[in-house]
């Protein structure tokens, strides 16, 4: 199930970027909203877990950016992440 879940999410994540650079979703993606910090530990967002996850393999946001633009090179990304 986590799997799943897993590989929807890096599914839509190389479909937000392949989108063009003025895009909203993109925007969203990538957005870090200001705000007056609170106490205690900080939230989670799938943008952090993505970096977390990228971390675990030894890849970078610059480089899932290029490989997400080539589709079959994505897949196969996308097996790499959900599958370690």
């Amino acid at each position: 199930m986590m799997i799943q879940i897993s590989r929807k999410k890096w599914k839509w994540i190389g479909h937000t970027l392949r989108k063009p650079h003025n895009s909203v979703i993109k925007h969203a993606l990538f957005r870090n909203p200001q705000r007056k910090k609170t106490r205690g530990r900080s939230k989670n967002n799938w943008r952090r877990s993505a970096e977390q996850e990228l971390r675990q393999i030894g890849l970078r946001w610059i480089r899932i950016e290029r490989q997400a633009q080539d589709r079959e090179q994505w897949k196969k990304t996308v097996d790499e992440l959900c599958f370690t």
